[in-house]
């Protein structure tokens, strides 16, 4: 029994080595896209209910269209549906790892629901240590499916919101 958890220990020292420092920082950029694009929606949401139509478009040429009022309705509808597109498509892909379900919650609960790593431990019943090791190898896990999907796309670079 020893001999096979010493391998299993080997085998994910392996894992490590093969994730470079540049890959966890693009997996970490990439889940903490999330988060980013829920305070956009939120920042949004607020302008329209508190300004109205005061709010400008980005395009400058669109401010002087004739149809202003009108375009102005449509421009942050598109906008809002990429940024929900992009939130799901980290959601899913946070899903899809290969990586036990303790792995997947902490990724969950850390860059989805924007809970601290030491809170995780409190709900996940391990010690703070144990969370911060757990978020490591999360984020190791993570970079090898980023390099995984990457590799199937046939893309050099995932666009972060």
């Amino acid at each position: 029994m020893d001999e096979k958890k010493r391998e299993d220990e080997r085998e994910s020292l392996r894992f490590m080595r093969d994730v470079s420092a540049e890959e966890l920082r693009e997996a970490e950029e990439y889940l903490s896209s999330y988060r980013h694009g829920a305070r956009m929606l939120d920042c949004m949401r607020y302008g329209k209910q508190f300004m109205g139509s005061e709010v400008l478009p980005e395009d400058p040429l669109l401010y002087w269209s004739e149809n202003y009022d009108e375009n102005l309705n449509s421009v942050p509808d598109a906008d809002e549906s990429l940024i929900r597109a992009r939130m799901f498509g980290v959601r899913q892909f946070i899903t899809s790892l290969r990586c036990d379900s303790n792995t997947r919650m902490l990724l969950y609960w850390h860059y989805i629901r924007g809970v601290s790593v030491a809170r995780c431990a409190e709900m996940m019943d391990i010690s703070r240590a144990g969370a911060f090791r757990l978020r490591k190898r999360a984020l190791e896990c993570a970079a090898r499916g980023l390099r995984t999907l990457k590799a199937k796309a046939n893309i050099s670079d995932l666009l972060p919101l």
